[in-house]
């Protein structure tokens, strides 16, 4: 691995971190960003640097995101980790479901400050307009990005060996 890759998936982690994640998810993702087929947790665990458990963890918490795929190989026991298709459109609907967490929050309980000062009223009152503003507006970027990548022909490698699977939890699947 060059030091240009080995700086970005660090600097991708410390984002990740940042932003509320584990560093080693973020490091997960930034090395698969620049992988270009499936990788083994052995593999992702040794390039990283960290133990298989960590990865195992952080990848599942990706997978669930849908961030992330698991994938298997005919005739391979392991699990190998790639980039889901829309992993974009993904990270944009966490981030909007974490938003539309506090304003339902803020929408729900603005009632009962009715005593609070003026400010702090209006305060709130701001607050759940801006957060509706926003939310409406990212919900409609994304119900365009997704109709925009469903026109866009598929662009999966061609001769990727993987086996998808749709859920996390799905039994592995083996080819003959």
């Amino acid at each position: 691995m060059t030091t240009p890759h080995k700086q970005f998936i660090e600097a991708v982690g410390i984002v990740a971190e940042d932003d509320g994640l584990p560093r080693i998810a973020g490091r997960l993702f930034g090395y698969l960003l620049l992988s270009p087929t499936p990788r083994s947790l052995d593999e992702i665990a040794d390039t990283l640097g960290v133990s298989k458990g960590s990865v195992s963890i952080d990848a599942r918490l990706l997978v669930g995101h849908g961030w992330l795929r698991r994938v298997s190989r005919p005739g391979d026991r392991k699990d190998y980790y790639e980039m889901a298709p829309n992993f974009f459109a993904c990270i944009v609907a966490h981030r909007m479901s974490r938003w539309g967490a506090l304003r339902e929050l803020i929408a729900h309980e603005i009632m009962n400050f009715s005593d609070e000062p003026a400010s702090v009223r209006e305060r709130l009152r701001s607050f759940d307009e801006a957060q509706e503003f926003f939310l409406d507006g990212m919900r409609q970027l994304l119900t365009e990005w997704r109709a925009r990548q469903h026109q866009k022909p598929s662009k999966h490698p061609a001769g990727t060996p993987a086996r998808h699977r749709a859920h996390k939890k799905s039994p592995k699947v083996r080819l003959a």
